[in-house]
């Protein structure tokens, strides 16, 4: 078993949007996205990997095949393989997200 508590990686930068890892392990990979307000990551997609993004805090903007979606504090979205994603922090605060990446392409 591991843990960690998050508040202890938590460190955004003015510069641009950050990933902080947190788990890796076989088939799974965990992150914090951490955006300070106006930052975004743009429009991507994954071939192989299944994503759930849980907001723990703020609120930004989810855009899932060029549709944004409005995401606040405790929203999860769910992005399969294939599913163009990006992110934009829309709002005056800091925004936490939980990231959980699934890659299939090692799936049995």
């Amino acid at each position: 078993m591991k843990k960690i508590n998050i508040g202890d990686i938590i460190n955004f930068t003015a510069e641009s949007s950050t990933r902080k890892a947190i788990f890796k392990e076989g088939l799974l990979d965990t992150g914090l996205l951490l955006y300070a307000p106006g930052q975004s990551t743009p429009d991507h997609k994954h071939s192989d990997i299944d994503e759930v993004f849980y907001v723990i805090s703020g609120e930004g903007t989810i855009t899932i095949n060029k549709e944004e979606v409005h995401v606040k504090e405790k929203d999860i979205v769910f992005s399969p393989n294939g599913e163009t994603h990006g992110f934009y922090n829309t709002s005056a605060s800091n925004w936490v997200v939980l990231q959980i990446k699934i890659d299939i392409s090692k799936r049995d």
